[in-house]
């Protein structure tokens, strides 16, 4: 055997364990870096897997799992955050647009996120800027809130109640409830100051899905969702 043949043989070797199993690691590190920078996420976990190797350099991907924790999902913290796929075309290292570009197309793509009710009573006290020491609680029914406003140099005690529902592809929390005691003119003053507070709009996402389910339990609230058969 030619010493040509022996180092082509022996590149090819090289070259299907680079594929195989360093570029997945290569892959993985990079999209894992990429969640940092784009949400500001801890403990990011990313695997990767294709039959070929080297279609991981064209963005393609026989499965993918990501698990996420603390990820800035629109104006929201989310707690866990998952995503499942296979098949799947993209690039996931750019998840700084915002115009589902990150991946192409899917087989199967599912994506769950759990937001605890201290994520939640942080975003009402963030927009809520009227509103002072937020504490809230969640269970099956409801999240509730309780809090103080200054109303006419006067301090008064606000209750307030209200569900985390989907609408369009966006994920908003509803007031449903506001008791306020001890201010001058009661609800007159701020029934309705407070409106939908937008939690995030999967429409506005690198990633394109649908949501599929909200669903509301004690202290936490975990929103599934999905790319459909016809989602573009």
């Amino acid at each position: 055997m030619s010493k040509a043949i022996k180092f082509g043989i022996a590149a090819i070797v090289v070259l299907l364990v680079f594929c195989q199993l360093i570029l997945p690691f290569i892959v993985q590190s990079s999209i894992a870096h990429s969640i940092e920078d784009a949400t500001k996420a801890e403990n990011v976990n990313v695997k990767v897997s294709s039959v070929a190797g080297f279609m991981l350099l064209a963005g393609h991907m026989d499965t993918i799992h990501i698990d996420a924790d603390n990820a800035m999902v629109g104006d929201v913290r989310v707690d866990k955050l998952t995503l499942d796929g296979e098949n799947v075309n993209g690039d996931l290292t750019k998840l700084n647009a915002r115009d589902g570009s990150a991946i192409r197309s899917a087989d199967r793509l599912e994506m769950t996120g759990i937001i605890s009710q201290e994520s939640l009573q942080n975003l009402l006290q963030d927009k809520l800027d009227q509103v002072e020491n937020v504490t809230a609680t969640m269970d099956k029914e409801k999240l509730s809130a309780t809090g103080t406003v200054k109303l006419l140099g006067r301090t008064a005690d606000l209750t307030l109640a209200g569900i985390v529902f989907e609408e369009k592809g966006a994920v908003y929390f509803h007031m449903t409830n506001l008791d306020i005691r001890n201010a001058v003119f009661g609800k007159a003053v701020i029934g309705n100051f407070f409106g939908d507070i937008l939690l995030f709009d999967l429409h506005k996402m690198p990633v394109r899905v649908e949501v599929d389910d909200v669903e509301m339990q004690e202290g936490r609230v975990i929103i599934k969702a999905s790319r459909h058969i016809n989602d573009k």
